[in-house]
């Protein structure tokens, strides 16, 4: 059945996005035909369209529906994702929408609690976009369906920009080249009058119309349905869900932080969306969650999760619950990133965004990814007349409609983004298993990390650093991980604990340490099948072809089914192949050599001598590992 062809969505003066209404030079671009589809207009492919058609692109932005969403989740943006707003110009999208400074983050274990404070601003990196009032970077944390409008109302004010409110049926593929991709089929929300009439001429329905462009690129989120476009075997997994209430006028201990509660139920996590309301995600383990038609839900988060959370907000989590506030949820989903652009049987297209790459937005770093993929983006792909990073934009624009010329720089965007990513990515898989499981190697692992944080210094500016997304340094985070674990091994001999036999707290005898040194080591083996599983993730997706590892053979010819969980298969085995163990000890002995990491064994360091001598051992040595500062910024 033929169908009517682009039309404008709608007026140019929406009152939705009053704020930015488009110009009326807007209008023309609509008449010619797209250089680029970005299909969603979220969060990353709002900034996309914005970037490309800033930079000379004319771009047809697609959207299911342009009224404000709903949603829990991507509400808070770490000081990378801050900076990479600021270099695509969209700083001011934070401006007016009732978001609240970030400044770090409290961690609560139990009835103790550690300030980790994101790192001081230095003079150079004092154009993160956004004003700072504490001398530290900071993010920014606010309500994500306002956010979003004000990007997309930011994006609709460019003039190359049009706006298509529709729901995106298929792809169009070229007969002449089957595995090339020519544009979209789209069913209009409401079709707008110059759409019906060319389709009551057609008699075709009116709801129907196609878009044509040499480039489409989906970013239609963690739900996809254009995800195996790309050609990414594996499906993504579930390990828990976020449920969310909005609390109103919380009395958070750590005010412009983000609050991680560490428990047996789960981590919690809870940070300011506005002047008087706060979020609370409560983290449940499973792929399925609890009934709240039946009040399982309920009962789960009144029995185990308020106990655990600080004093002074049990009272208000359960007030909201016996409000009957709706409890909302989003699955925390993982998918690790593919290299996108290198198959002859999916030319022009590109998966962007969560559609490509998921991790679990424990550490809230999801939005720093897609942000700096929209910057890497707009740079390699700009039209000519703007680049948010001169450095890596072409000397000619490339042409789109040529995929060995495009091909090259979507491998050189792999690149740029894979030190990011890999860390966002490796950081969240590895803290959660740490904070959400209950298994007794990791509770080991889990107290030592939070003694580790306790340390000060670079123990608390290294992570941080990496979780803020402004140290894009895989081998810091291998670096600081393996710390941890040794760190957690020290404290079983050296830190006083709770004798079971003389009920006593004591320091473990000489006699209890053959027992300590087998779970020494078994603590040390839980930490690499933590981590190695991820970081051979990360090493896979470097080379689309590269014939499954591990128990990932059993993916062949079940594409799109097989499914992960933080890097191992599902009733498989774990993805360790022999390269995957020499490429990761090779990473290892390269940090050691580089790094200093003899040191690891030396003696205490002076911040660790200033912290009662807990250190000993490893503590003040990883100090030396990792030298001061801990931190490189984006070089661009």
């Amino acid at each position: 059945m033929s169908t009517t062809q682009h039309a404008p969505i709608r007026s140019p003066q929406d009152p939705r996005f009053a704020a930015h209404s488009p110009s009326s030079s807007s209008s023309s671009a609509s008449s010619s035909q797209p250089d680029v589809i970005v299909v969603g207009s979220g969060i990353v492919g709002s900034a996309l369209a914005y970037g490309l058609g800033r930079s000379g692109r004319n771009v047809a932005l697609v959207e299911r529906d342009f009224d404000e969403p709903d949603r829990i989740v991507g509400e808070l943006l770490q000081p990378g994702g801050v900076r990479a707003l600021g270099l695509l110009g969209l700083a001011d999208t934070l401006d007016g929408i009732d978001a609240v400074a970030v400044e770090g983050y409290q961690v609560f274990y139990g009835d103790r609690s550690v300030p980790i404070p994101y790192p001081d601003q230095k003079a150079e990196e004092s154009d993160l976009g956004v004003s700072s009032s504490s001398g530290r970077v900071e993010g920014r944390s606010f309500h994500h369906g306002k956010f979003v409008q004000s990007l997309r109302s930011r994006a609709l004010a460019q003039p190359n920009v049009t706006a298509y409110e529709a729901t995106v049926r298929d792809l169009i593929h070229d007969p002449k080249q089957p595995g090339k991709v020519a544009g979209i089929t789209a069913t209009w929300k409401a079709p707008p009058a110059a759409a019906a009439a060319a389709a009551a001429d057609t008699r075709d329905s009116p709801g129907s119309f196609e878009l044509r462009a040499p480039l489409t690129i989906v970013v239609d989120g963690c739900f996809s349905k254009f995800r195996r476009t790309h050609g990414s075997s594996i499906a993504p997994t579930v390990r828990s869900n976020f449920v969310g209430l909005e609390l109103e006028d919380a009395p958070l201990p750590a005010p412009h932080h983000g609050h991680v509660v560490l428990g047996k139920a789960g981590p919690v996590l809870l940070y300011q969306i506005g002047s008087h309301s706060t979020r609370i995600l409560i983290d449940v383990q499973g792929e399925k969650l609890p009934s709240a038609a039946k009040g399982e839900l309920q009962a789960h988060i009144r029995d185990k999760v308020i106990p655990q959370l600080p004093e002074q907000l049990r009272e208000c989590v359960l007030k909201e619950l016996d409000k009957g506030q709706r409890l909302r949820s989003m699955p925390n989903s993982f998918l690790p990133p593919s290299m996108q652009g290198q198959s002859d049987s999916a030319q022009g297209v590109v998966v962007v965004g969560d559609a490509m790459n998921m991790r679990h937005p424990l550490t809230g770093g999801g939005m720093s990814v897609g942000l700096w993929d929209a910057v890497h983006l707009t740079s390699l792909l700009s039209g000519g007349e703007w680049t948010p990073s001169p450095a890596r934009t072409p000397a000619r624009p490339v042409d789109l409609s040529d995929w060995s010329a495009l091909r090259p720089a979507l491998r050189q965007w792999h690149w740029y983004r894979k030190n990011l990513s890999s860390v966002i990515n490796i950081l969240a898989q590895a803290l959660y298993s740490l904070f959400g499981a209950d298994d007794a190697n990791l509770e080991v692992l889990r107290e030592g990390c939070f003694k580790y944080f306790e340390l000060g210094g670079e123990c608390v500016n290294g992570p941080v650093s990496l979780l803020s997304g402004l140290a894009p340094q895989p081998l810091l985070l291998v670096g600081h991980f393996f710390a941890v674990a040794l760190y957690s091994i020290y404290t079983l001999f050296t830190h006083p604990r709770l004798d079971a036999r003389s009920g006593k707290v004591a320091r473990p005898s000489l006699l209890a340490w053959p027992g300590l040194v087998w779970r020494s080591i078994m603590v040390f083996y839980t930490a690499c099948i933590v981590i190695l599983p991820v970081i051979a993730t990360e090493l896979k997706s470097n080379i689309p072809s590269l014939p499954g590892v591990g128990g990932a053979k059993a993916a062949v010819g079940t594409r799109g089914k097989a499914k992960m969980v933080d890097g191992t298969e599902v009733g498989g085995s774990m993805l360790m192949s022999y390269a995957t163990v020499v490429v990761t000890l090779a990473a290892v002995v390269l940090l050691y050599t580089r790094g200093g990491g003899a040191s690891v064994l030396g003696s205490a360091g002076s911040s660790a001598s200033s912290s009662g001598g807990a250190s000993g051992v490893v503590g003040g040595g990883a100090l030396r590992m990792f030298g001061s500062g801990g931190r490189k910024s984006f070089s661009l």
